[in-house]
């Protein structure tokens, strides 16, 4: 198993941490946050990416870069940004690798927050500086989280509506799109959706939807018009497809449902604004 903790139960207790003791982390814990960010260099759909751990006071003090507070973050000493070259599916990888990471870091208490649209993807570039033609999609804060929540954090989670997600209905379906599954007739597959329901996304939008079809989960993207339009270069809706996409995945390794990620034939008539991404197909025993 890749997690020694229950992933479903990392995914259920993980929430965005804004506000960080400063004392940042120990050298120890640094070195286990550098060993997880070098197993995941590879996404599902093949692309490479690079991840690394920032700290802002070398930063700082070494390379003249001073790193802000981005979208409130307060108290954070350290940053994990990567590195990924333009192409298909390249952001669907990061995202897929990111939050893999963050997942671990949970099971080792660490707090993290997805930042795609709030912090300034030049600093970063001059700190790890990229690969010729490769982009920074997201970033995140890591450390110890600070003993409580502060006002201002608890006011940007309510109004990121950080504790709602859209119901079944609404994301899952059962052979077509004109049937939503329920998670009684998921069967086996229930909680796994339900993973991927509760998995994080920018603005909270969940632009993924899921169709069971036989054996097969095809996942699409339902984009939301004009959203992201201010981020060029970078997709955060494909973000959070990869996001989802390691959220089922780990979810069906735990609960005992082999499968592999491919490009299939799904058959099925899209609604207007949905564009298919990639199939989880179980293995059949």
């Amino acid at each position: 198993m890749e997690f020694e903790k229950s992933v479903i139960q990392l995914i259920k207790d993980r929430r965005s941490v804004r506000n960080y003791s400063s004392d940042g982390i120990m050298p120890d814990t640094e070195g286990k946050i550098k060993q997880i960010l070098d197993r995941h260099t590879t996404g599902a759909m093949g692309n490479s990416v690079t991840f690394y751990l920032v700290n802002r006071k070398l930063a700082r003090d070494e390379q003249g870069v001073k790193l802000g507070t981005y979208g409130f973050i307060k108290g954070a000493q350290h940053f994990v940004a990567g590195e990924v070259g333009k192409g298909p599916y390249a952001e669907e990888d990061y995202g897929y690798l990111l939050e893999k990471i963050i997942l671990h870091f949970a099971e080792l208490e660490l707090g993290t927050c997805w930042l795609g649209g709030t912090f300034k993807r030049s600093d970063f570039a001059d700190i790890i500086k990229p690969s010729r033609g490769a982009v920074i999609p997201a970033i995140t804060p890591v450390g110890h989280p600070a003993s409580s929540m502060s006002n201002r954090e608890q006011l940007i989670r309510r109004g990121a509506k950080s504790d709602q997600r859209k119901p079944w209905k609404e994301l899952f379906f059962d052979e077509d799109f004109s049937k939503s599954l329920t998670g009684e007739a998921a069967e086996e597959s229930s909680l796994p959706l339900e993973m991927v329901r509760l998995a994080p996304s920018a603005s909270n939008k969940q632009p993924w939807r899921v169709v069971r079809k036989e054996h097969v989960f095809h996942f699409f993207l339902s984009k939301t018009p004009g959203y992201g339009s201010a981020f060029k270069g970078i997709d955060l809706q494909r973000i959070d497809m990869g996001i989802a996409m390691a959220h089922f995945e780990l979810s069906c390794v735990e609960t005992g449902l082999d499968g592999d990620w491919k490009f299939a034939d799904h058959g099925i008539r899209l609604p207007q604004g949905l564009q298919y991404i990639v199939s989880w197909v179980h293995k059949r025993k």
